[in-house]
This record gives C-alpha cells, sequence and structure tokens, in this order.
C-alpha cells in the first residue's frame, strides 16, 4: 500500500509538470509571462499593443507552434538571467516562426530589453529572422544567443534587420544564420547601430556581409562595429564585413578565416569612408581580388588605421584589393604574409586612377609586391615604411582559411621592428588612442605599427572577469547607464589612464551622471573579486 502511494503522488507531480503551460492565441499580449506557465505556446500572430508592456522572467520558453510573429507596438522586457535564460523557438524548426518585429513603433514608449535570450529558428519572410527593427531608436539585445535563423526577404538580416532607428547588440553570440541577400548575421540599412562585443560566426549571404552589410543611402548609414570576433562565415562580398554607400566605424575586432568571392574579410564599394581601425585582420580568403580587404567605386575612400592585416589569400591582393578610381589612405598597418595566386601578394590595383596612400606601414616586399592590371603604373604617395618581419608572438602557420587565425598571437615580440615605428607625429591625424586590447596607444613616447601596442616592462595585467557589464547609450551625452550582475566598483578613465570617476555600485541598474566630463573616448573598468571587465565609452 505504502509503494501505491508513493507511486500515485509521483504521478500527480509528474503530470502537474507536464500541464504546466499556457495556451496564447492569436491577438494582443501585454502583463507578465511566468517560469510558472512556461512553456507559453503561441498560436498566432500576437501583438504587444501602444503604451502596453509585456514582461517575460527568467527560465520561460515562448514556443511558436507556426510561423506566427510577435510585433512589437509598446515594450517588450524579456530579461532573463545567466543560468536562466529564455528560449524563443519554433515547435516546427523547419516552418519557425516569423521573428520579433519592430514596425514604426511610437519612439514614446520606452526601450525594449532582451537579456540573455536564445533565439532559434526565426523564418522571417519580412527580413531578419529573429529580430526585424525599422524606425525605432530604442531596442538592447545583450548576452543572448541567436543561432539557426534565416530571412529570404530583401535586403536579408538572417538574424537581426535594422532598417533606420537604432539598435545596440552587445556581449551576444550570433551563429549559423543565413540569407538569400545580405547580411548573414546582421543587416543594417540607413541606421546607426551599436554592434560591440560580440562573436559573430558560422554565418550566410548569398549577397554581401557574411556575418554583418551596411547599406545605406547617400551615406545615410553609420554603424560602430567594434570588439568583435567575426569568424568563419561566408558571402559574395565581404564575408566578414560589407559596407556599401556608409560610412562605419570598424574598430578593435578580430576579422579571421572567412571567405568570400571578393573581400575575404571586409568588402568597401560605392559612396562613403569607412574608418577602418586597429583590426587584426587574418586568414580570410577571396577567391577573387582582396583577401583581407576589397575596395572600389570613385567615392569610396576607407581610412586605414592601425591594423594588422596578415596571412589572408585570393587570386589578386593577398592583402588588399583597389579598383573604379577607389584610393584608401594607410597608416601605421602591417601588411605581411598575405597571399595571391595570380598578382599582388600585398596589394593589387586594378585601373590607373586607384593609387593608395601609405605612411609608417610595414610591407612585405614594399611596392615590388604590389600586383598591376596590365599597362598601369602606382603613382600614390609611400612615405616612411619598412619591409621587416614583423616578429609576431604566435602567428597562424600559413594563409587563408586552412589555418585557424582565431588561435594565434598577432601581437609583437619584444625584438619586433613595428615598435615605435609608426607616425612620428599624431596631430589631426585622428590615430586610435587606444590598442585592440584598449590599452594606451602610444607607449614609450610614439606609436607601433599594427593593432597592438606593445607594453611596457610596468604594465598592470588585469585578469578579466567571468562576469558581463553592459554600458548605453554609447555613445552617451549626460547620463550612461550600467547594467552588471554583481557589487563592483566602476572607475571611468581617460584613454592617457587618469581616473575621471570612481563609484561603487551594488545595484543591477545605476546611471552615471557625465556632464562634467568632456568629449572623448573614455574606459570604463568594473571591478570585482571575479576579475575587471572593460568596456570603452564614446562622450559626445
Amino acid at each position: 500500500m505504502k509503494n501505491f502511494i508513493l507511486f500515485f503522488t509521483a504521478f500527480l507531480l509528474m503530470h502537474s509538470f507536464s500541464s504546466a503551460q499556457t495556451i496564447i492565441p492569436g491577438g494582443n499580449v501585454s502583463g507578465t509571462w511566468t517560469s510558472a506557465g512556461s512553456p507559453y505556446l503561441i498560436q498566432g500572430a500576437i501583438m504587444i499593443p501602444d503604451n502596453s508592456t509585456l514582461s517575460i522572467e527568467p527560465g520561460v520558453t515562448v514556443n511558436f507552434q507556426g510561423p506566427y510573429k510577435l510585433y512589437v507596438q509598446g515594450r517588450l522586457l524579456a530579461i532573463g538571467a545567466v543560468a536562466d535564460t529564455i528560449t524563443f523557438t519554433a515547435a516546427d524548426t523547419t516552418t519557425g516562426w516569423q521573428g520579433i518585429q519592430f514596425d514604426n513603433t511610437p519612439v514614446t514608449n520606452d526601450s525594449s530589453k532582451f537579456y540573455y535570450c536564445k533565439l532559434q529558428y526565426g523564418k522571417s519572410t519580412t527580413g531578419g529572422g529573429a529580430f526585424s527593427n525599422v524606425n525605432f531608436p530604442k531596442i538592447i539585445i545583450s548576452n543572448c544567443n541567436i543561432s539557426y535563423c534565416r530571412s529570404d526577404a530583401y535586403p536579408g538580416g538572417g538574424a537581426i534587420r535594422s532598417a533606420g532607428g537604432r539598435i545596440v547588440i552587445t556581449h551576444c553570440l550570433i551563429s549559423h544564420n543565413a540569407t538569400s541577400f545580405s547580411g548573414g548575421a546582421i543587416c543594417c540599412e540607413n541606421s546607426n547601430p551599436l554592434i560591440l562585443y560580440n562573436t559573430i560566426s558560422n554565418n550566410t549571404a548569398s549577397d554581401g556581409g557574411g556575418a554583418i552589410s551596411c547599406t545605406g543611402i547617400y551615406n545615410s548609414s553609420n554603424a560602430t562595429i567594434s570588439n568583435n570576433l567575426i569568424t568563419n562565415n561566408t558571402a559574395s562580398y565581404g564575408g566578414g564585413i560589407h559596407c556599401f554607400n556608409n560610412s562605419p566605424t570598424i574598430s578593435d575586432n578580430v576579422i579571421s578565416n572567412n571567405s568570400a568571392t571578393d573581400g575575404g574579410g571586409i568588402s568597401c564599394s560605392n559612396d562613403g569612408y569607412p574608418a577602418i581601425t586597429n583590426n587584426v585582420i587574418v586568414n580570410n580568403t577571396a577567391s577573387n581580388g582582396g583577401g583581407g580587404i576589397y575596395c572600389n567605386y570613385t567615392y569610396n575612400n576607407p581610412t586605414i588605421t592601425n591594423n594588422t592585416i596578415a596571412h589572408n589569400i585570393a587570386a589578386n591582393g593577398g592583402g588588399l584589393f583597389c579598383s573604379l578610381y577607389c584610393s584608401v589612405t594607410l597608416h601605421n598597418t602591417i601588411l605581411w604574409g598575405n597571399a595571391a595566386s595570380t598578382s599582388g601578394l600585398q596589394v593589387y590595383l586594378d585601373d590607373e586612377n586607384s593609387d593608395p596612400d601609405f605612411y609608417y606601414c610595414n610591407i612585405e616586399g614594399g611596392t615590388a609586391s604590389f600586383g598591376l592590371h596590365s599597362g598601369i603604373f602606382y603613382t600614390g604617395t609611400f612615405l616612411n615604411n619598412i619591409d621587416t618581419v614583423p616578429l609576431f608572438v604566435a602567428p597562424s602557420a600559413g594563409s587563408g582559411t586552412g589555418y585557424s587565425g582565431v588561435t594565434a598571437d598577432w601581437s609583437l615580440q619584444v625584438a619586433s621592428p613595428c615598435i615605435n615605428a609608426g607616425t612620428s607625429d599624431t596631430t589631426g591625424l585622428n590615430l586610435p588612442t587606444t590598442d585592440i586590447t584598449g590599452n594606451p596607444r602610444i607607449r614609450g613616447g610614439r606609436i607601433d605599427i599594427g593593432a597592438y601596442e606593445y607594453p611596457l616592462p610596468n604594465s598592470i595585467h588585469e585578469t578579466p572577469g567571468t562576469f558581463s557589464m553592459v554600458i548605453y547609450p554609447n555613445p552617451a551625452t549626460n547620463k550612461l547607464t550600467i547594467e552588471i550582475e554583481q557589487k563592483c566598483e566602476i572607475e571611468i578613465s581617460n584613454v592617457n589612464g587618469q581616473t575621471m570617476k570612481k563609484i561603487f555600485i551594488k545595484e543591477k541598474e545605476t546611471t552615471i551622471d557625465l556632464k562634467d566630463l568632456s568629449s572623448g573616448i573614455y574606459i570604463v573598468r568594473a571591478k570585482t573579486d571575479k576579475g575587471i571587465v572593460t568596456n570603452k565609452m564614446i562622450k559626445e
């Protein structure tokens, strides 16, 4: 009898757990979706009305039973936790669901936030497999995992599409997404997103931008793409990043092991002035031109400053390819160990009017390594450059995607000729103030060549933290909000290492007054007994 009672009790408990689900028919939704009511089974298109909020608790699973969308005209707060994520998924992973869509959501509504969420199997027919944003400036996506999503609608965005407005994407893993247009992971058009501290890998686009595509009309899309790991992505143009008619800031990224027809790492075309700074662009492959960077069109003139462009491979221009009257400017950049199966190991110039200027760079083979289209000459400026083995600490064993550039170490050995060999006078050049690791850019009185500044013997070693910190807005004006999971000391310092503010915070969300700080770049450090986490902030 006792055993029967135990068995019956266990049966009732199992039955109660298995039936803890909530059916959501199509229509308006708001309020709170609790973990006790999870999973939420979505059986039609749902909408959060204007001036309404839907809050989703940690641990909730939102399971779409068909190709339905979550349409946001109000506010959505999906705030999970490190060990208790919120999941958005589909019952039929082949058909998928239509993603989370913001379409001209009223700007008077507060920010929608997605923290520690998993989004998978979004199959959008309007662009943006997991997220589609049209003209709404207040979306924050942080510490999320977005995978196996797809968009076959123009302009693309396998995982995320942002058209107009503004979106912050930070500390996310965005992988295995695809589109038949542009932006295997992220497609930005006529918008100014912040894409910071993410890992973007194994995404595919049929057109431009295996990881990220930035497009605009008359130079109207100016993304900030910083401190990301962009690897193993594939596209026709720009295996890592594709820029078209825009002037993004591309800085402090590792862009490695991506593949494309043109521009294995980065492709830039049409009108625009991309600023490409402090990046490690290595072991990318292009079957045609520009294993590292591909540039073309009359009014597209990127500035390429303090980059390490190494061990890439292409048919023409293993490191850099320029065509159609495109003249770029390079300062303090390493072009080394790149390979070309046809012409131009380091640089290839496709027409007479493509004449890049090089200042204080380290270029393997000098101008003799330049491949030139039949009958043309190189007549650009080539001043104070060197041709000496850069002495990386532990580079990859060869060129192209057959070797891992991510696991290599592209920093400089103590005997490197690139140390203190960069531009001697940085006045007016808008050169970087920090290197790819966030350390002061000039040490020993002069800037180094490449993405890394060699550390001085008395440099302080910081133990990387095992927690995350979100800061916004970035760029900031008078207020900065910091979201962090634990108590810590926040230190804000300028690029010269001078501490400007120091505060101890106890809350998960704290706002700091910045009115007394002048415009510029600052380093925000969160210090705890679990290590130190560092973010870069721009004060407007």
